[in-house]
């Protein structure tokens, strides 16, 4: 991802008052899974999406070209979205903030009403955080069609949900955790 739009992303989910583990897994998880489309698309089973994955609803103004900025507020407020809707149904604390990001991720792909069906949610209530994360290789079908995106998604996810992160990444995330408290000084500067 250029630095440009990492930049975008950071201001956005500053300003949405996100975490930098929410902003991080949303730059290098939930972004380059859903992709950035600038304009109106159908996603892989049919449903009218922009920007990163957002879902339009019937109060959404249909607009026929985004800007970057644009779609990284969207994504920023979708993903806060997201994220509110799957604490509502979690009656235990999260293992880890890196869990909860992970499962994020998976609410904002596949939606709260599959999420709160799940044996998933079902296991994290109970407290067996690992093998609730083990679920997510389960999640890999769109219209009964395995999708090869959704298997790398799950294996992408996988690390995150179980607060399992290699050096390499732990490096990243340091290095974008700088820029992410650079924005934030800046932002409480103005």
């Amino acid at each position: 991802m250029n630095a440009a739009l990492r930049k975008k992303l950071i201001v956005a989910f500053v300003a949405a008052g996100l975490p930098v583990t929410a902003a991080f897994v949303g730059y290098d998880l939930t972004l380059p899974t859903e992709g950035l489309v600038l304009s109106p698309y159908s996603d892989p089973v049919g449903l009218k999406t922009a920007c990163v994955g957002h879902l339009y609803t019937k109060k959404d103004v249909v607009k026929p070209n985004y800007t970057e900025e644009e779609c990284m507020t969207i994504f920023a407020q979708d993903y806060k979205k997201h994220r509110a809707e799957l604490d509502s149904v979690l009656k235990v604390p999260y293992a880890s903030e890196w869990e909860r990001e992970a499962l994020t991720d998976f609410t904002f792909n596949n939606g709260i009403g599959n999420v709160k069906s799940s044996t998933l949610l079902s296991l994290v209530n109970q407290g067996k955080h690992k093998q609730a994360c083990e679920q997510l290789v389960r999640w890999v079908y769109a219209k009964g069609k395995k999708l090869k995106g959704l298997v790398t998604r799950r294996d992408n996810t996988m690390p995150y949900c179980l607060g399992e992160l290699s050096y390499d990444k732990q490096k990243d995330f340091e290095a974008f955790k700088k820029d992410y408290e650079d924005e934030v000084r800046k932002t409480k500067a103005n």
